[in-house]
C-alpha cells in the first residue's frame, strides 16, 4: 500500500465489503432522516392554514405528526447502525494500525534503533496517533459523514420548495468554506507541533523513571522535574494556539450559521407577504435551515478530532513508509537457506565495519580469523576493541560492510537471517528479560515439541546453568513472574538464565558476549567449565576480558582497536614475552597466585564429555559445584532495586519440591496483564462531579474557571434569548391585516435584534471555548508536573509496582490526559449549557405557553434517565478498552526494549501471539463498546424525534382550539425546541465526558499514594558537610539488623556491625544474596534503616538532610546508566559545581579514556547511543562523572566487573594509590579489587565474618578465600 494521508488509509474494500455496505446504506439512511423530517414538519405547520377548511383537523393532525414519531423510530435503528458500524470500521484500522506497528517494530533494522534518539516517546506518541485515527476514523466520521448527506439533503429539500429562499440561504456558504480550511491549517501545523512536543516529553519522562535510582542518588530531581515542565511548557503553547484557533474558526462559523436563519425568514416573510411562497414552503425550508444550522454546528466540534486524525495518519505513515521502501532491511535480496544443522564453520576475512551512528568510526579494520568446528575459542581484548561488533556482524544484525562473513564456506550475505539465527546463539553480558515467567523466559527460543524431552532438558539447563538453589527459593519456582510485578533477578542471575536458555537452544554456535561478568569467581569457573562439557564437539565462541578462564590449548584473537594484533593458542602467546598478550596476563603480578585446584565435588550432568580443545591429550573436566547448599548460598543477589526478590528467601514459603518441569512454552499459562486490567475495573470510579470538585480544588486558575462558566452561563442564557427573538421572526411569516407583524418595518427590527444575538453568542462561544481549553490545557500540565514531581521525589520501591510501569505512566501522562483535558473542558460546556437551556428555556417556555411547556417537561426525566444509564453503560466499556489497549501497549514497549534479544532468539512469533491473543479481547470489547454508543447516540436522536413530534402535535391543536394566538405557539414552540436540540447535543458529547474518567481515576491515585515532595528531600535537621579530619569512623554500623520493607519479617542484614574510617579503602565481599548491594540501598538512604543502628560522621543516618547526605556520596552502579545525550552532559550530570573542559580532560585521562572520546570527531558533543561505546567505556564514562561531583564517600558496586583486564587494573591502580575522597566503598568479586583496597570486609548471610586486610585474610585462608577463589577451607 503506498503512502497516503486519508484517515481511511487502512480500509479494506474487500475484506470490509459487508461492514461498508451496512455503514453506507445506515448513514445515507440517517443522514436523509432530516430532511424528511423538515417535510414533515411543514406538512404539520400547514395546517395553521389549511385548518379552517377540514372537516377533522385534529385527526389529520395526529395523522401528520404521528408519521414524525415513526420517522424517529426508525432512525433509531438506522442511526444505531450507523454509529456502530462506522465504530467497528475505526476499530478494524485501529487494530490493523497497531498489528502493523507491531510487525514493523519486530522487522525494522538495528540500524533504525540506534539512529532513534527518541524512541520510547516516540513510540507513546505514535500510539496516541493510533487513537486519535481511531477517533477520527470512528464517531468523528459517523457524526461528519452522517452530516453531510444531511447537510445534501436538507439543501435538496429546500431547493424542491424554494430554490430562491435556499439560495439566499446558503449565499454565506462559500465564506464558511473558506474558514474552515484556513482554520484547518492552523489546527494541523499546531496538533503536529503539540505531537512533536509530546513524543520528547514522553522520552523525559520514561528515562527519569527507568534511571530513578541515578536521578536519585545523583540529586538530580529537580534538574528532571524542570527539564520536564519545560518540554511540558512547549506542549501547552501548541496546544492553546491550536485551542485558539479551533475556538475562532468555531465561533466565526457559529456566528455565520444564524444569521442563515436571519436572511432565509426575512427573505421568506416577504415572499410570503407578496404571495410568492405557500407557508408550507417557509417552513419547510425554516425546517431544514435549523436543522442546517445545528448540523454544520455539530460537524465543527467534529473538525479539531478529523485535523488530529490527519496528522495522526501521516505520522503513523510515515513511520511505515520506511518499511515499505525497504530502508535498510537486512533480510533483503536473501533466499539461501540451511537444510538441516549446520558444522559451524565461521570465517571472517578482511572485515571492515562502522556502526551507522558513527560512520567515522571504525569498529573493525580488516579483521580475519576463523572459529573452528567444535571447537571453543577466545576473542579477547580490552573494552571498546570490537569484540562485540563480531558478534553482531555473525548474527547479520548488521550488513553493510566490506570483506566477508562465511558460515560453512557460505557468505553471510546470501543466507536468510532467519537461517543464521537458527544456527547461533548470542548471550550478552546484559542480557534482556521479559515480564513473564522464569519458565518462559527460559524456554524462549527452545526448540522441540515433545513434552518429555523438553521437560528433561529445562531440568539439565537449570542445572548446568546454576539455577537449581534460585528456583527452589522462589515461591513459584519455575512459574515465579519475572520482571514489573514479580521478582528482578541480580545481574548474576539475569546471566544465568541467559546461559540456561542459551542450552535449551543448543545451537550449532554460541556466542557468548561477557556472558559471565557479573558473577563470582567461584560461580563463573562452575559455570564455564559446565558450557564446557555441554559445547563438547559444537562451536562456541567467548567475547571476554577474563583471562583467568581460559585454558592452555585454547584458540585466542586478541584484538585492539578493531584489529587483530595477535592469535594463537594461550600456551604460545604466553612465550613471547613481547607480546600484548603476555602483557595483559601480567598486568597484575600475582594475577594467579590462589588459582589452585582444590576438593571440589562433582556432580553428572547430560551429555558430560571431553572439553573440546586444541590439544587432543587434554584431561577430562567435570561439571563442578560446592560441596553443599551452605557454599552454594541461595543465589538471590540484591539488585539496585532489590524489592521485587528479596522476600522470595523467606523459608516459610520455600516450596518442598526441586525443580519441576510441566510443560513447554504456553502463554495460556501466563497471566500477562498481571491482572492489572481486573485490578482497574473493580477499582470504583470516580463519578465526574468528584473529579470536577477536585479540579476546582486543585487547579492554580480558578479565576479562569470561574470566567469560563461565566461565558459558558451567559452562552446558555443566548440560546433562549435567541430562541424567544427568533420566534418574533418565524412569527412573522404569517401575516395579519390587522397588526403590523410581517411588514418590511418589523422585519428588518427583528433581523438586526436577532443579529445582535447571535454575534453576542459566537462571541461568548469563543471566550468559552478557548477559555476552557486553555484552562483544561493549564490544568493538565499542572498534574502532569505534580505527577512527575511526586514520581519523581517519591521512595524507589513504589517504581517496582506492576501498575507502575514506565510505558503505562508515560502512556497515562502524556496520552490519556489528553482524554481528560476533553472532559474537562466538555463538562463544564455541557453541565452550563444544559442548566441554564433546561432551565431558564424551560421557565421562559412556562411563562410564555405553560401547557405546551408542561407537555415537554413531562418528557424531560425521560431524556435524564437515559442519559444516566447510557453514562453509566459508556464508562463500564470505555474503561475496559482503555485497559486491554494498555496492555496492547507494554507488549510493543517490551518488544522496542528487548529487540536485539527477541530478535536473536526468534520469539518475534511470541510476541505476536500474546499481541493477538490481546487484540482478540480488545476487538471484543471495543465491538462491545461500539454498540453501547451507536444505542446511546441513535436513542438520544430518537427520544427527540418523539418529543418534537409531540410538541407539534400539541403547539397546533392549541391554536386550532383557540387557546394559543400563532405569536404564543410560535414563542413557546420555539423556546423548547432549540433547548430540546440542545440537551440532545450535549448527550452525544457524554462520550467525550466519560472518556477521561479513568484517566483521572488514575493520576488521582498516583497522587494521593504518593508522599514524594521537596521537602521529603531535607527529611533530617543535618544539612553540615562530613567533616574533613572525623575524630571517629565516617560509617559505623552498630548492631543493624534489616528487612525490605514488601517483606518486613525476612531479614537481609542481621546484627550487622562494622566501623569504615577516613582513609579506608574498603572491600565488601560475599557470595550472591549476602546483602552486599543492601548497604549501598541503606547507606544511601534509598531505603529507610532503623534508628541509632547506621551513623555517618557521628549523625544518624535517618537525620541526615537527604540532599546533603546523597551529595557527598557517589555511587557507581554494576549496570552503568547513560542518557541519550552528549557525552558531556553525561559526564556533568548530578555535578553541582561548575566544570570546565580541563576539569573534564583532567578525569577523562584519570580513567583512562581520554584517547577515545578526544578522536571522536564531535568530541565531547558526541551524542551517546547504543553503537557508541562498549560496555567498558560506558563503565568508565560513569565512574568518572562520579569523581567529577567530588564526593567524600566513593562506593563502586562491582564497577570493574564489565571492564578488560587492562582497564580493571588501571580502575584497580586508581583505588590502590586512593581516589580524591575520604573513603572508597568498593562491592566487589574481583580478587585484584579487593588487593588494591587496604580492609576487606567479608559479608555472608548477612553478617560480617571477616574484617582485615587482604593479605591477612588470604593467609587465613578463610570465608574470603573461598569466596574469591576455588581454594576450600
Amino acid at each position: 500500500m503506498g503512502f497516503r494521508k486519508s484517515i481511511y488509509s487502512y480500509v479494506r474494500v474487500k475484506k470490509d465489503f459487508i461492514l461498508l455496505y451496512f455503514l453506507t446504506t445506515a448513514t445515507i439512511a440517517s443522514g436523509v432522516a432530516p430532511a424528511a423530517l423538515s417535510i414533515l414538519t411543514g406538512r404539520v405547520f400547514n395546517l395553521l392554514n389549511e385548518y379552517s377548511g377540514l372537516l377533522d383537523p385534529i385527526h389529520e393532525l395526529r395523522f401528520r405528526s404521528m408519521m414524525i414519531l415513526a420517522l424517529g423510530a426508525g432512525c433509531i435503528t438506522t442511526i444505531w447502525v450507523c454509529i456502530s458500524t462506522w465504530m467497528l470500521l475505526g476499530e478494524r484500522q485501529n487494530f490493523r494500525v497497531r498489528t502493523r506497528l507491531i510487525d514493523s517494530y519486530l522487522r525494522k533494522p538495528m540500524k533504525w534503533y540506534d539512529d532513534n534518539n527518541t524512541l520510547i516517546g516516540d513510540l507513546t506518541q505514535t500510539n496516541r496517533c493510533v487513537e486519535e485515527l481511531r477517533s477520527s476514523s470512528a464517531e468523528a466520521s459517523a457524526l461528519t459523514w452522517k452530516s453531510l448527506v444531511t447537510i445534501l439533503a436538507l439543501t435538496v429539500t429546500s431547493f424542491y420548495y424554494s430554490w430562491s429562499l435556499t439560495l439566499v440561504t446558503m449565499c454565506g456558504s462559500p465564506v464558511i468554506v473558506l474558514c474552515a480550511v484556513f482554520f484547518s491549517h492552523l489546527i494541523h501545523v499546531y496538533s503536529e507541533k503539540e505531537n512533536s512536543n509530546t513524543a520528547f516529553s514522553s522520552e523525559r519522562f520514561t528515562w527519569s523513571i527507568e534511571a530513578a535510582q541515578l536521578v536519585r542518588l545523583s540529586c538530580m530531581q529537580l534538574a528532571e522535574v524542570q527539564k520536564f515542565q519545560l518540554a511540558i511548557n512547549r506542549c501547552s503553547e501548541s496546544f492553546i494556539k491550536m485551542s485558539l484557533y479551533a475556538s475562532s474558526n468555531m465561533a466565526i462559523l457559529k456566528f455565520l450559521t444564524l444569521t442563515m436563519f436571519i436572511q432565509a425568514f426575512w427573505f421568506g416573510s416577504t415572499m410570503v407577504r407578496k404571495n410568492k411562497l405557500k407557508l408550507e414552503d417557509v417552513i419547510t425550508c425554516f425546517q431544514s435551515c435549523v436543522l442546517l444550522g445545528a448540523t454544520i454546528n455539530g460537524v465543527l466540534h467534529q473538525i479539531v478530532v478529523l485535523q488530529k486524525g490527519k496528522v495522526g495518519a501521516i505520522s503513523i505513515g510515515e513511520f511505515l513508509k520506511q518499511d515499505e521502501m525497504g530502508s535498510g532491511n537486512c533480510e533483503t535480496s536473501t533466499n539461501f537457506d540451511f537444510e538441516g544443522r549446520i558444522s559451524g564453520k565461521v570465517e571472517l576475512y578482511n572485515v571492515q565495519f562502522n556502526y551507522p551512528s558513527k560512520p567515522t568510526v571504525p569498529a573493525l579494520k580488516n579483521v580475519s580469523l576463523v572459529l573452528p568446528v567444535g571447537k571453543v575459542t577466545y576473542i579477547v581484548g580490552k573494552s571498546g576493541s570490537g569484540k562485540s561488533s563480531l558478534g553482531n556482524l555473525l548474527l547479520k544484525l548488521y550488513d553493510e560492510y566490506n570483506g566477508s562473513v562465511k558460515i560453512d564456506g557460505i557468505d553471510i550475505k546470501s543466507i536468510d537471517q532467519k537461517s543464521i539465527l537458527e544456527n547461533i546463539t548470542l548471550v550478552e553480558q546484559r542480557c534482556t528479560l521479559f515480564n513473564d515467567t522464569l519458565r518462559n523466559n527460559i524456554l524462549f527460543g527452545a526448540k522441540g515439541t515433545d513434552e518429555k524431552f523438553i521437560d528433561e532438558r529445562l531440568r539439565a539447563a537449570c542445572r548446568i546453568s546454576l539455577l537449581d538453589n534460585f528456583i527452589h527459593d522462589l515461591p513459584e519456582g519455575l512459574d515465579t513472574l519475572i520482571g514489573i510485578g514479580g521478582i528482578m533477578p541480580s545481574g548474576g542471575q539475569q546471566q544465568r538464565i541467559a546461559i540456561a536458555r542459551a542450552y535449551m537452544r543448543n545451537t550449532p554456535i554460541l556466542v557468548l558476549d561477557e556472558a559471565v561478568s557479573a558473577l563470582d569467581v567461584v560461580h563463573r569457573d562452575l559455570l564455564m567449565n559446565a558450557v564446557r562439557n555441554w559445547r563438547y564437539g559444537m562451536t562456541t565462541t567467548v567475547l571476554t576480558h577474563d583471562l583467568s578462564e581460559i585454558k592452555s590449548n585454547d584458540m585466542i584473537y586478541l584484538l585492539e582497536d578493531g584489529e587483530v594484533i595477535e592469535q594463537g593458542l594461550k600456551k604460545d602467546l604466553l612465550l613471547n614475552r613481547q607480546g600484548s598478550f603476555f602483557s595483559m596476563v601480567n598486568i597484575d603480578g600475582a594475577a594467579d597466585s590462589f588459582d589452585s585446584s582444590s576438593s571440589i565435588t562433582t556432580v553428572e550432568i547430560p551429555e558430560g564429555n571431553k572439553i573440546s580443545t586444541y590439544d587432543d591429550s587434554l584431561m577430562e573436566y567435570e561439571f563442578d559445584t560446592p560441596k553443599n547448599d551452605e557454599d552454594l548460598g541461595s543465589l538471590m543477589e540484591i539488585s539496585s532495586i532489590p524489592l521485587e526478590d528479596s522476600f522470595y528467601r523467606q523459608k516459610e514459603r520455600l516450596k518442598a519440591t526441586r525443580v519441576t518441569i510441566r510443560e513447554k512454552l504456553h502463554d495460556k499459562d501466563v497471566n500477562y496483564d498481571r491482572k492489572e486490567s481486573k485490578k482497574c475495573s473493580d477499582q470504583s470510579m470516580m463519578s465526574i462531579v468528584e473529579i470536577m470538585v477536585r479540579i476546582y480544588k486543585g487547579s492554580p486558575r480558578n479565576i479562569m474557571l470561574l470566567l469560563a462558566i461565566f461565558c459558558s452561563l451567559y452562552a446558555g442564557v443566548s440560546n433562549p434569548i435567541f430562541s424567544y427573538t427568533f420566534s418574533f421572526l418565524l412569527n412573522g411569516i404569517v401575516p395579519d391585516k390587522n397588526l403590523d407583524r410581517g411588514s418590511p418595518g418589523y422585519l428588518l427590527k427583528w433581523a438586526f435584534i436577532v443579529m445582535g444575538i447571535a454575534a453576542a453568542d459566537s462571541g461568548l462561544t469563543f471566550l468559552k471555548e478557548f477559555i476552557l481549553g486553555y484552562y483544561s490545557e493549564v490544568y493538565i500540565g499542572t498534574l502532569r508536573n505534580d505527577a512527575m514531581r511526586k514520581i519523581t521525589y517519591n521512595q524507589i520501591e513504589w517504581f517496582s509496582q506492576d501498575r507502575n510501569r514506565p510505558s503505562e505512566l508515560s502512556t497515562l501522562l502524556m496520552n490519556d490526559l489528553r482524554d481528560l483535558r476533553t472532559s474537562v473542558s466538555k463538562f463544564i460546556s455541557v453541565i452550563s449549557s444544559f442548566v441554564i437551556v433546561s432551565s431558564v428555556g424551560l421557565i421562559w417556555a412556562i411563562v410564555s405557553g405553560w401547557k405546551l411547556s408542561f407537555v415537554c417537561a413531562s418528557m424531560f426525566p425521560l431524556l435524564v434517565i437515559f442519559s444516566m444509564i447510557y453514562g453509566i453503560l459508556l464508562k463500564k466499556y470505555e474503561t475496559k478498552y482503555k485497559d486491554t489497549v494498555a496492555q496492547l501497549e507494554n507488549v510493543q514497549y517490551e518488544v522496542v526494549t528487548g529487540i536485539k534479544t527477541i530478535r536473536c532468539l526468534q520469539v518475534e512469533s511470541h510476541f505476536k501471539k500474546r499481541f493477538n491473543l490481546l487484540q482478540q479481547k480488545a476487538k471484543q470489547i471495543a465491538q462491545k463498546r461500539a454498540i453501547v454508543t451507536g444505542f446511546g447516540v441513535s436513542v438520544s436522536n430518537g427520544l427527540t424525534m418523539f418529543i418534537q413530534g409531540i410538541l407539534y402535535y400539541f403547539a397546533i391543536k392549541l391554536v386550532i382550539h383557540g387557546e394559543y394566538t400563532t405569536k404564543k405557539m410560535f414563542e413557546t414552540f420555539t423556546l423548547l425546541l432549540f433547548t430540546i436540540m440542545t440537551c440532545n447535543s450535549l448527550v452525544n458529547q457524554i462520550p467525550d465526558v466519560r472518556r477521561g474518567q479513568r484517566a483521572a481515576n488514575k493520576i488521582y491515585r498516583i497522587l494521593e499514594e504518593i508522599d514524594g515532595s521537596e521537602s521529603s528531600e531535607t527529611g533530617g535537621h543535618r544539612t553540615v558537610q562530613i567533616e574533613e579530619t572525623p575524630t571517629g569512623p565516617v560509617i559505623s554500623f552498630n548492631d543493624l539488623s534489616f528487612a525490605y520493607p514488601i517483606a518486613p519479617t525476612v531479614k537481609i542484614l542481621k546484627h550487622l556491625n562494622l566501623k569504615i574510617y577516613n582513609g579506608d579503602r574498603i572491600a565488601i565481599v560475599g557470595e550472591s544474596g549476602c546483602g552486599k548491594s543492601t548497604l549501598v540501598n541503606i547507606i544511601t538512604r534509598l531505603y529507610e534503616c532503623p534508628s541509632n543502628s547506621l551513623f555517618v560522621n557521628g549523625t544518624d543516618v535517618n537525620d541526615w538532610a537527604l540532599f546533603k547526605l546523597r551529595g557527598q556520596i557517589a555511587v557507581v552502579e554494576q549496570k552503568p546508566t547513560l542518557f541519550k545525550g552528549t557525552i558531556r552532559e553525561n559526564l556533568v550530570y548530578g555535578v553541582s559545581d561548575n566544570v570546565t573542559d580541563v576539569d573534564i580532560f583532567n578525569m577523562l585521562k584519570y580513567v583512562g579514556i581520554y584517547e577515545f572520546f578526544t578522536a571522536l570527531p564531535e568530541g565531547l558533543e558526541t551524542t551517546v547511543d547504543s553503537g557508541l561505546l562498549s560496555g567498558g567505556q560506558n563503565q568508565r564514562l560513569c565512574i568518572a562523572r562520579a569523581l567529577l561531583q567530588r564526593p567524600k564517600i566513593l562506593i563502586l558496586d562491582e564497577c570493574t566487573s564489565a571492564l578488560d583486564k587492562l582497564s580493571s587494573h588501571h580502575i584497580n591502580e586508581l583505588i590502590r594509590k586512593g581516589p580524591p575522597t575520604m573513603l572508597t566503598i568498593s562491592i566487589t568479586h574481583d580478587e585484584q579489587m579487593v588487593k588494591a583496597c587496604n580492609k576487606v570486609a567479608v559479608l555472608d548471610q548477612g553478617r560480617i565474618v571477616e574484617i582485615g586486610t587482604a593479605v591477612d585474610l588470604f593467609r587465613q585462608k578463610g570465608k574470603l578465600l573461598k569466596v574469591l577463589t576455588r581454594v576450600g577451607t
